[in-house]
């Protein structure tokens, strides 16, 4: 099924793409996940994993499947769209929004709950080595109004992303994220942000395993078209 809210995924890299698609290949105990069928999707064999622009609509229509009733997906023989799994996942996870508001701006109150949280869960001296000159509480009510653009968003984001497929036991990352990965920022942010997201793993293994792929895929497309339009020169300057 056409969806325009991910069509930007076509323009994103063989890398960014991947990492989404180990989401839905991988379950949180880092095996293949049996309920699946992307592997056995026309063209997978012949690109996965270094040509995944090719598997695209392999990717949305299987992350519309998970999203959707498994008797009302063979009935009508695709799953529902985007919008529906970004706003149940909201649901789930107790984001604020209304269904009046853009994918973008849903995304966005995604994304800033999860680092507000993360925040929560640092050591003072965790804050200072953020290099943003402020206190744990004045940096927490920063992040509510902060521009989703801005460097310490999009770092913070970053760590949540890389820290997701660790979770599955991917080590895939590779030019810039690997990089912050390898650094000093990374190692502050892990801690905090892996205790936040094995809260999140609690919630949805209780929920079942479709939000055990709606959830981590939701977080990585917010995140992928955050920096869409960023350039890796603007990424590496930021991150690196």
């Amino acid at each position: 099924m056409e969806d325009k809210d991910l069509q930007f995924l076509n323009e994103c890299s063989n890398e960014q793409l991947r990492m989404l698609a180990n989401h839905i290949l991988y379950d949180t105990d880092g095996k293949k996940r049996y309920t699946e069928e992307l592997s056995s999707s026309f063209g997978f064999a012949e690109n996965y994993p270094n040509n995944m622009k090719a598997l695209v609509p392999n990717i949305i229509d299987e992350l519309q499947r998970f999203g959707g009733n498994t008797v009302k997906n063979l009935i009508r023989r695709h799953g529902v769209p985007y919008r529906e799994i970004l706003e149940n996942v909201a649901n789930k996870l107790k984001v604020p929004f209304n269904k009046a508001l853009s994918i973008e701006l849903i995304e966005e109150n995604l994304l800033r709950q999860l680092l507000i949280v993360s925040i929560d869960k640092m050591k003072k001296e965790d804050v200072m080595h953020l290099n943003t000159n402020l206190t744990k509480e004045d940096l927490k009510k920063k992040l509510a109004f902060v521009k989703v653009g801005s460097p310490i968003f999009i770092k913070l984001t970053t760590t949540i992303v890389i820290q997701l497929l660790a979770k599955r036991g991917l080590t895939q990352t590779a030019g810039v994220l690997a990089k912050f990965a390898g650094g000093r920022a990374f190692a502050v942010l892990a801690g905090p942000v892996g205790l936040v997201l094995s809260g999140l793993w609690a919630a949805y293994d209780v929920a079942g395993p479709a939000y055990r792929v709606m959830i981590p895929c939701t977080i990585t497309i917010a995140y992928l078209r955050m920096i869409y339009y960023k350039s890796d020169d603007e990424l590496i300057e930021i991150l690196g």
